[in-house]
């Protein structure tokens, strides 16, 4: 006899509260075309009815400045105003919602991008969509007494009826039975273009004495991956790659990726490509090299066309704007995609099983995670476990670098942090700090109840939206 088909439980949104803290940034970081000071962390909680009575759940992401929309007509402050306007939709289309995680979250997403500008950007467009889903899966995952790990392997959130067109079923399945509770994270540390490579070199240091050159942070974290940013200046990136390879190139096991953020075009990526393999110099850093990440705008990278093919993986980030972009990323010649929690949670789920699919079948895929803008706290909390969970080797995760510590938590939240997390953070001279050693941070005390939000915000002392 075969058994019932898993029927994956209802919710019903009663009610969604959001808020905000300002962030400045100890360390400004450069990336693509803008300087980021500061902005501000949006926190949102979500109250629903499940199949055991009422129940909340919460979600944090930085708004960051000209990530999401890169437009030439927007500034900084507007493309933030912007993502501010997306929670704010996003909570209008929220309450009242009914159905399994999965099914409020397309109709959330469809509603939000129906209501704002037509020329907004998706990947901005489903920032308040993707924050709501968060709250929404803490909210089941406490419902159900379970951790995420243990609700994506039982298809907590209702995944396996609503799957895209190009992933069977049973590739899901088979995806989902394999899920384990993550117990750590290799940490890869962001460099940012520019950025002091050793200690002579700095010229402002923090107050908190955080290490700020980049022989400093591997000195104190023993760090031993790292995200490179690059311009899209051939000639000024080579140098820069040859100077960083002098700092790294005594690390051992060292791994590095490079990420153009949009700023080059097929011709000058081959061109910067002739130079690295033509440099014996980097020789060491050529063989520690596990893909490119967004080399091309998202206006040309995913255009009809040719598939390319390149020397080593290119996969997506900016581009990853819907549910179907990473099958025609592939179909481009492109390797795979980035997780990050912004984008959407349960597509980052509908992606690591496609890509484990793809391996299945004997062909080359990979999903990273990226995003240097977690912060320490939930934000950090729930990003990092997502990506572990669907089986991230290693991630960009150094927002604390640049930013950090739990800027606007009151002496008590951040002593809560400390008491539940003491695998993640240690005591630092400002506040909580990770414990990053020998490159990596402990995160088994993730594996409770609920979507990594132990002890969660104080939401009283949040700044309105």
């Amino acid at each position: 006899m075969t058994a019932p088909a898993f029927s994956a439980p209802v919710y019903q949104i009663t009610a969604v509260e959001i808020g905000q803290r300002p962030v400045s940034l100890a360390l400004p970081f450069h990336f693509g075309d803008v300087t980021v000071t500061e902005t501000a962390e949006a926190y949102l909680r979500v109250s629903a009815e499940g199949p055991n009575g009422p129940v909340t759940g919460v979600g944090a992401q930085l708004m960051v400045p000209r990530w999401f929309d890169k437009r030439a007509s927007r500034s900084a402050a507007q493309t933030v105003d912007d993502l501010r306007a997306t929670l704010r939709a996003a909570r209008d289309a929220a309450v009242g919602a009914r159905g399994t995680v999965r099914s409020v979250s397309l109709g959330i997403r469809a509603e939000v991008r129906a209501a704002l500008a037509p020329d907004l950007p998706d990947l901005a467009a489903g920032f308040g969509p993707a924050l709501v889903e968060m709250a929404l899966i803490d909210a089941a995952c406490r419902d159900a007494g379970v951790s995420f790990p243990a609700a994506v392997r039982a298809d907590l959130f209702g995944m396996a009826a609503a799957l895209p067109p190009d992933l069977a079923q049973a590739d899901y399945d088979r995806w989902r039975a394999g899920v384990i509770a993550p117990s750590r994270l290799r940490v890869r540390h962001t460099v940012g273009f520019g950025a002091p490579l050793s200690a002579d070199e700095v010229k402002d240091r923090p107050a908190d004495g955080r290490p700020v050159a980049l022989d400093e942070v591997i000195a104190a974290t023993g760090g031993t991956a790292f995200k490179i940013k690059i311009t899209g200046d051939v000639d000024a990136d080579h140098a820069w790659l040859r100077r960083i390879a002098g700092v790294i190139g005594t690390v051992r096991g060292v791994l590095v990726t490079l990420d153009a953020n949009e700023q080059y075009d097929p011709v000058r990526l081959a061109t910067l490509w002739r130079a690295i393999e033509g440099d014996r110099e980097l020789a060491g850093f050529r063989a520690a090299l596990a893909y490119i990440e967004q080399p091309f705008a998202r206006e040309i990278a995913l255009a009809d066309g040719p598939a390319f093919d390149f020397p080593v993986p290119v996969i997506i980030d900016e581009s990853d704007d819907s549910e179907d972009a990473l099958p025609r990323a592939f179909a481009k010649g492109y390797a795979g995609t980035s997780v990050k929690s912004c984008k959407g949670v349960l597509r980052a789920l509908i992606n690591a099983a496609r890509v484990a699919a793809r391996r299945a079948e004997g062909q080359g895929a990979l999903l990273s995670a990226e995003d240097l803008t977690c912060q320490p706290g939930l934000c950090w909390q729930q990003d990092s476990l997502m990506a572990a969970t669907v089986g991230a080797a290693h991630a960009e995760r150094n927002g604390h670098h640049f930013a950090g510590l739990m800027q606007g938590a009151s002496a008590a939240e951040q002593a809560a942090y400390l008491a539940a997390h003491p695998d993640i953070y240690t005591p630092g001279p400002a506040g909580p700090r990770l414990n990053i050693t020998a490159g990596v941070v402990k995160i088994g005390s993730l594996d409770a109840p609920g979507f990594g939000s132990t002890p969660g915000p104080d939401f009283a002392g949040l700044d309105p939206i």
